[in-house]
C-alpha cells in the first residue's frame, strides 16, 4: 500500500467520531478513553499552536486557582494534569514493575475525557461532528 499524507486534525476528527459512536453505542469504554484521549492531545496542541487555551489547561487553571483559594498557598498544574491523563496514560502504557491492574471508573473517565476532546474540537472548529449533539444531551441529562 503506497503512502498517503493525512492531516492530524482530520486523523484527530475521526478519533473523537469513533470515540463519540462507541460511547453513544455504550460499548468499550477502555476505546473510548484511548481514542478521545488521543484526539484531545492533538486537538489542545492545534489550539495551543493558535495561542488558544486547551480544555486541559483551562482545567489546570481552574484547580490551581480553587487551591489557593481553600488553601491559601500556590501549587503547580501538573498534579492536576497528571490526574486528568492517569486512565488514558494507564491505558496505553505499562513499564516494567508496574502493576498490571488498573482501578478506574471507565464511564467518568470516557466522558471527561470526550468532553475535554469535544470542548478542544469546538473551538478550533466551531462546528460540531456527527455523535457531539448526543454527547451533549448525555450530559444534560447526568
Amino acid at each position: 500500500m503506497p503512502h498517503s499524507s493525512y492531516d492530524k486534525l482530520e486523523i484527530a476528527r475521526s478519533q473523537l467520531e469513533t470515540a463519540l459512536q462507541l460511547f453513544q453505542d455504550g460499548k468499550d469504554l477502555f476505546s473510548v478513553i484511548t481514542l478521545a484521549g488521543a484526539a484531545e492531545e492533538i486537538l489542545g496542541k492545534l489550539l495551543k499552536e493558535r495561542g488558544q487555551r486547551n480544555a486541559l489547561e483551562t482545567t489546570e487553571r481552574a484547580a490551581v486557582d480553587m487551591y489557593r483559594q481553600m488553601f491559601g498557598e500556590e501549587t503547580g498544574a501538573k498534579q492536576f494534569a497528571e490526574r486528568a491523563n492517569r486512565a488514558r496514560n494507564a491505558l496505553k502504557h505499562h513499564g516494567q514493575g508496574q502493576p498490571r491492574l488498573v482501578t478506574l471508573d471507565p464511564l467518568e473517565e470516557a466522558t471527561d475525557m470526550l468532553d475535554r476532546a469535544v470542548t478542544n474540537y469546538w473551538r478550533l472548529e466551531h462546528k460540531t461532528i456527527p455523535g457531539m449533539d448526543a454527547f451533549a444531551a448525555y450530559q444534560r441529562a447526568v
